[in-house]
């Protein structure tokens, strides 16, 4: 009995030792090959994939696999390209929609990769999950679904078909990345519309009004028509500044601090659509830029800088997008009023003015202006005694030179009179007049059209430019 067992524990040891030694023997087995996308070759076959007269396309619908739908009409007429979207934030790049349009409905001499694609490769081409369905609706209520698959591997495009074809073509890279853009990519974030400044020398030579609000800090520009233009006195600027104070503004620093750095506003990505906290872009309560010109006007919501980079954060009113500017100089956020602004705080034309009254600190003087029929000459009188031409041009002039000597937050005092009060009396009837009221020993307030400049005059400016000049008159001499 024990020489079974041991015969039998024996070749079940044999046993074991050679499946083991089998098993080393066998050679490995391969892996189970991935499924991948097909690498053929174009054919060398060239064929139309779609071929339509986009005046015969009532729609093209855009379907992504990810993100949102969007749907183009082409007006055969303008040319003019409109995108209709769920939760569109702005119209579409006109250049760009156009170029979506056309090249969707002529799809031609594509390189075609197989004409009879099986179920299984058409899964290995991508079109059981589409980057982008297509839908191309015709007017006579027919349509057809392009579908866009996968990429090729070499990156040199992307394969499509149509909906009912298991013809497979190979889309070359320029119509792939045109037929598969995202709704983001199409939004015209531009500030400025194309068609009405395609440059910045259009935007800086047309704009007619600016008004920029920051805060309690408004600056207000107004640019004069040319029939205003006409006729107004030498150092006259193209640009008058309304607000904080109504003066001559000066057309350089106007251009260059304004003018030319506002041209230069161009948003140029979407940074959030519907954006549902603005506080986080500094937009909760934004400087307000509102641009005018003849039949256009639109207002820029600009908020913080961006904290990654150089741009800022800004918004068109209207548009419940946030934009990102890496484009644009907001410098002119940092201008003063007085930058904008001739030193003049007046300036007219002797030709227009009938008489001057200056009252001094309670004593009053009168100049009184005759002009012949043709306004080379003129005749004065300084309270009813007449005075030389050269004098009353001199006086006149000083009378201008009531300029700028620095800025101040002091506001118009409401229980005082003027120290000096300067009036002209015109021709036509109109009356303009600057009042001096008391700062401080040596300084006076300046006041026009009865509310404060933010400026002030010294009494030794004022001394020097206007009241030294009755001295010199009253003593019957003339005026350097």
């Amino acid at each position: 009995m024990r020489y079974k067992v041991l015969i039998a524990l024996i070749i079940a040891v044999v046993t074991l030792s050679a499946g083991i030694v089998l098993l080393f023997l066998l050679p490995e087995s391969e892996p189970e090959p991935e499924p991948s996308v097909p690498q053929p070759t174009p054919s060398g076959t060239v064929a139309d994939l779609i071929y339509e007269s986009p005046d015969e396309i009532s729609s093209i619908s855009f379907i992504p696999r990810e993100g949102a739908q969007y749907t183009l009409r082409l007006d055969p007429l303008s040319g003019y390209v409109e995108m209709d979207a769920d939760n569109a934030v702005f119209p579409g790049i006109q250049p760009v929609l156009q170029a979506v349009f056309i090249t969707t409905t002529s799809l031609i001499n594509i390189n075609m990769v197989t004409d009879a694609a099986d179920d299984e490769m058409l899964a290995l081409f991508g079109f059981d999950e589409p980057e982008m369905t297509i839908h191309i609706e015709r007017s006579d209520g027919t349509s057809v679904d392009l579908l866009i698959g996968a990429s090729q591997a070499a990156g040199q495009g992307r394969y499509a078909r149509t909906q009912n074809s298991r013809e497979v073509f190979l889309l070359d890279e320029r119509r792939n990345l045109l037929l598969t853009q995202q709704l983001d990519d199409l939004y015209d974030t531009s500030f400025f519309p194309f068609e009405l400044f395609p440059d910045e020398e259009s935007v800086i030579f047309t704009i007619e009004h600016i008004l920029l609000e920051n805060g309690n800090d408004i600056i207000e520009v107004q640019k004069r028509r040319d029939e205003d233009f006409e006729g107004t006195p030498l150092g006259s600027s193209r640009f008058h500044i309304l607000q904080p104070f109504i003066g001559e503004g000066n057309d350089h620093n106007i251009q260059t601090l304004l003018l030319e750095n506002i041209a230069r506003i161009h948003p140029d990505s979407v940074e959030k659509a519907f954006p549902s906290d603005l506080s986080v872009y500094g937009l909760h309560e934004p400087t307000r830029l509102t641009i005018s010109v003849e039949n256009w006007s639109r207002t820029l919501l600009i908020g913080s800088r961006d904290p990654e980079g150089e741009g800022r954060y800004v918004m068109i009113e209207g548009y419940d997008a946030v934009l990102l500017d890496t484009n644009g100089d907001y410098s002119f956020l940092n201008v003063s009023p007085t930058q904008l602004r001739t030193a003049l705080i007046w300036l007219h034309n002797i030709d227009t003015v009938s008489s001057i009254r200056f009252d001094l600190d309670g004593e009053t003087r009168i100049l009184r202006i005759e002009h012949n029929a043709d306004y080379s000459s003129l005749q004065g009188w300084l309270d009813d005694k007449e005075i030389s031409e050269n004098n009353v041009r001199k006086l006149y002039i000083a009378a201008l030179m009531i300029t700028i000597n620095g800025e101040t937050d002091e506001p118009m005092p409401t229980d005082e009179f003027p120290v000096y009060t300067v009036t002209m009396y015109f021709a036509d009837g109109g009356v303009d007049s600057v009042e001096l009221f008391q700062l401080t020993d040596s300084q006076l307030l300046i006041a026009h059209d009865r509310a404060s400049t933010g400026f002030f005059i010294t009494r030794m400016a004022l001394q020097q430019a206007l009241l030294s000049r009755f001295e010199i008159l009253d003593a019957g001499e003339e005026l350097p």
